[in-house]
C-alpha cells in the first residue's frame, strides 16, 4: 500500500518538472515519434529482440535485449539497448530503449524511450500479444515521442535509476528482422494505476481466455488425432485379421483339395490293385482250368490208351481164336471156312460198332468236357467281371463319397473361417467405433470441461479486474504523499 502511494506521487511529482521544463525547453527541443516493436522467442521466454523505424521507414536490425537488471524496489525488472532509427528529415538518430517488465505480472510490459543525454520518454504500455508467421516469436508494437535536443551531451544522468547504466552493444540474432506490418495504433499511456491495474487485468483475463481456447483446440485436435488413430489402428488390426483368416482359409482348402486329391489317388491306386489282383485271380483260375484240362486230356488219352490195350488184346484174342478156328477150319477145311468167314465178319462188325461207339463216347466225354470248361470259365469271367465292376462301383463311390466328405468339410472350414473373419471384422469395428466414440465423448467432455475453466478463469479475471478497479479508484482518493521507488515514469 504505501509502495503504491510512493509509485504514484513518484509519478505526479515527476511529471509536474517535466512539464514545467518542457514549456521552458521547448524552445530549444524538437520530438519524433518512433515505433518500437519487442520481440519475444517461444522456446526461450528470456531470449528478447528490439526493433524501431521512424513513421513508414524500414524496421532497424534486431538487437538483443536482455531484462536482466531488478529495480530497487523489486517490482519490475529492466535492460537497456542501444539502437539507430532513420529520420526523414535529420538522418540517422541514436537512441536508448528500455523495456521494463513487471515481476507480478510477468506478461506486462512498459518501453521508454530517450536521445543521447536527454531525458526519457513517458512509459508506454506494450503488450506481446502478436505471433509471427512462423509461430517462433510473440511480439508487440507501441508507438513512442521522444525529445530530441538540439546539443546533446555524451553520458547520462547519474543516479536515476531510469538511466541506462550500461552499453548494450547491438547483436544479430538469429532471428529474422522484424516483419513489415501495417503501422499499429499508437497505444495510449494509462493515466492511473487504477486504470493501468484495470488493463492490465483485462488484458490479463484475455490472454489467460485465449490461452484456455488455445489449449481446448489442441486437446480437441489431440483427442481427435487419438481417436482417428485409434480407428485407423483397429481397422488395420481388423484388415489384418481378415488377411489372416482369409489366408487360413485359403490355406485350409488347399490342403482340403490336396488331401481329396490323394485319396482319390489312394482310391484309384487301390482299385487298380484290386484289379491287378482281379487279374491275377483269373490267371491263377485260367492256368487252373489248364491245368484241369490237361488233367482231362491225360485221363482221356489214358482212357484211349486202355481202350487201345483191351482192343489189342481182344485182337490178340481174336487172332488166336482166329488162328484156333483157322487150324479147325484147315482141319475142317470146307465146313469150317464158311463159318469162320462169317464169324470174322461179324466181328468185324461189333468190333467197328465198339470203335465207333468208344469213338463217339470219347467225343461226347471230350466235347461235354470243354463245353462244361467253357461254361465254367465263362461262369469265372462272369464273376470276376461282376466282382470286378462291383470292386470298381464300390471304390468310385467310396472316393465320390470320400471327395464328397472332403469337399463338404473343406467348405465347411472356409465358411467357418469366413464367418469367423466376418465375425472378427466387425467385432474389430465395433471396438474401433466404440473406441472413436469413447474418445468423442472424452474430447467433448475435455472440450466442455476446458471451456467451463476458461469461461470462470474470465469470470475471475473479471471480478479482479472490478475488484482492483474498485480498489484503486479507493486508493487514488487517500494519496497524499511519496517517494519514487525507481519504477517507470509512467506505470
Amino acid at each position: 500500500m504505501r509502495n503504491v502511494r510512493k509509485w504514484l506521487i513518484a509519478a505526479l511529482l515527476g511529471v509536474l518538472p517535466l512539464a514545467v521544463v518542457g514549456g521552458v525547453l521547448a524552445q530549444q527541443q524538437r520530438s519524433a515519434t518512433v515505433e518500437v516493436r519487442v520481440w519475444q522467442s517461444v522456446a526461450s521466454p528470456d531470449q528478447y529482440y528490439v526493433s524501431i523505424r521512424s513513421g513508414d521507414g524500414a524496421w532497424s536490425d534486431a538487437a538483443s535485449l536482455s531484462l536482466g537488471t531488478l529495480s530497487e524496489s523489486g517490482g519490475h525488472r529492466y535492460g537497456d539497448v542501444a539502437a539507430s532509427v532513420a529520420m526523414p528529415e535529420s538522418g540517422a538518430l541514436a537512441v536508448e530503449v528500455r523495456v521494463w517488465q513487471s515481476v507480478a505480472s510477468p506478461d506486462q510490459y512498459y518501453v521508454n524511450v530517450r536521445s543521447g543525454a536527454g531525458a526519457w520518454s513517458g512509459a508506454a504500455s506494450l503488450s506481446l500479444g502478436s505471433r509471427s508467421e512462423s509461430g517462433e516469436y510473440r511480439y508487440g508494437d507501441v508507438a513512442v515521442t521522444v525529445a530530441i535536443p538540439e546539443a546533446s551531451a555524451p553520458g547520462g544522468p547519474g543516479g536515476d535509476e531510469t538511466t541506462p547504466t550500461r552499453t548494450i552493444v547491438i547483436e544479430q540474432p538469429s532471428t529474422p528482422t522484424a516483419e513489415p506490418e501495417p503501422e499499429p495504433a499508437a497505444t495510449p499511456t494509462p493515466t492511473s494505476k487504477a486504470e493501468r491495474r484495470a488493463a492490465a487485468a483485462a488484458a490479463l483475463a484475455e490472454r489467460q481466455a485465449a490461452a484456455a481456447v488455445a489449449r481446448e483446440k489442441r486437446q480437441a485436435a489431440g483427442a481427435e488425432a487419438l481417436a482417428e488413430r485409434q480407428a485407423a489402428e483397429a481397422a488395420a488390426r481388423a484388415e489384418r485379421q481378415a488377411e489372416a483368416a482369409a489366408a487360413l482359409a485359403e490355406r485350409q482348402a488347399a490342403a482340403a483339395v490336396a488331401r481329396e486329391k490323394r485319396q482319390a489317388a489312394g482310391a484309384e491306386a487301390l482299385a487298380e490293385r484290386q484289379a491287378a489282383q482281379v487279374e491275377a485271380k483269373e490267371e491263377r483260375q485260367g492256368a487252373a482250368a489248364a491245368a484241369a484240362l490237361a488233367q482231362q486230356h491225360g485221363a482221356v488219352a489214358e482212357a484211349k490208351e486202355k481202350r487201345q490195350a483191351v482192343e489189342a488184346e481182344a485182337l490178340a484174342e481174336r487172332q488166336a481164336a482166329v488162328a484156333a478156328a483157322k487150324a479147325e477150319r484147315q482141319a475142317a477145311v470146307a465146313a469150317a471156312k464158311a463159318e469162320q468167314q462169317a464169324a470174322a465178319a461179324e466181328a468185324k462188325e461189333k468190333l467197328q460198332a465198339a470203335k465207333a461207339e468208344a469213338k463217339a463216347e470219347f467225343q461226347a466225354a471230350k466235347a461235354a468236357a470243354k463245353a462244361e470248361q467253357q461254361v465254367k470259365a465263362e461262369r469265372q469271367a462272369a464273376v470276376a467281371a461282376a466282382k470286378e465292376k462291383q470292386q470298381a462301383a464300390v471304390a468310385a463311390a467310396k472316393a465320390e463319397q470320400q471327395a464328397a466328405k472332403a469337399a463338404a468339410k473343406a467348405e465347411q472350414q472356409a465358411a467357418k473361417a469366413a464367418a469367423k473373419a466376418e465375425f472378427q471384422a466387425a467385432k474389430a469395428a465395433a471396438k474401433a467405433e466404440q473406441q472413436a466414440a469413447k474418445a468423442a465423448a472424452k474430447a467433448e467432455q475435455q472440450a466442455a470441461k476446458a471451456a467451463a475453466k476458461a469461461e470462470r478463469q474470465a469470470a475471475k479475471a473479471a471480478r479482479q479486474a472490478a475488484k482492483a478497479a474498485a480498489k484503486a479508484e479507493q486508493q487514488s482518493t487517500n494519496v497524499d504523499s511519496g517517494i519514487d521507488d525507481g519504477a517507470p515514469a509512467a506505470p
